[in-house]
């Protein structure tokens, strides 16, 4: 999972992970929370977080922000963009903290999609970067190739880079400017 790459990365910063669903989490849970000998990570933590339930306690604590390949209403949030969602993650970051939000989708994911903005249309690139500002985000988007997305350090990315799908993917990068 992303967060024990992180965690492992570098020791000294505390990584905090966070999901709708806590099923999803059990296992790296499990695996973080393990003694150092066994591969355990001190600087790692997991919990349960719905988007509309953020930020909660986590308000204002994260350096970084990191949204990669999200799905249901955390996708919806970042791809429209919904400016109430924007709002709520923006909540979670310190001044000046890092933004990376990586998304796709095709017309294979006909549920997941349904009503969401063509990612080919170069109109909602440039209105993409314009509701992240009004959000306190000053961010850039550019698209990604499925190579870029294959080599996100995720299993579900090279899942989603090489299911042999057609799929877009949008990068977003920036940071959560000051309230």
């Amino acid at each position: 999972m992303f967060v024990q790459r992180c965690a492992r990365r570098d020791p000294t910063t505390l990584v905090i992970g966070v999901d709708a669903n806590a099923d999803a989490m059990r296992d790296v849970a499990r695996r973080c929370a393990a003694k150092p000998a066994r591969g355990g990570l001190a600087n790692a933590l997991l919990g349960v977080l719905a988007l509309e339930q953020a930020p909660g306690v986590l308000a204002g604590v994260a350096d970084a922000l990191t949204v990669l390949l999200p799905w249901g209403s955390l996708l919806r949030a970042v791809a429209l963009p919904e400016p109430a969602a924007l709002a709520r993650l923006h909540a979670l970051c310190k001044p000046g903290a890092r933004l990376r939000v990586v998304f796709g989708y095709g017309a294979a994911d006909p549920a997941a999609v349904q009503g969401l903005p063509d990612l080919n249309a170069a109109a909602h690139m440039g209105a993409l970067v314009g509701r992240y500002r009004e959000a306190g985000f000053a961010a850039t988007a550019r698209s990604m190739t499925r190579e870029e997305v294959g080599e996100l350090p995720t299993t579900w990315a090279r899942k989603l880079a090489f299911s042999g799908h057609d799929r877009r993917f949008i990068e977003l990068w920036g940071d959560a400017r000051g309230s």
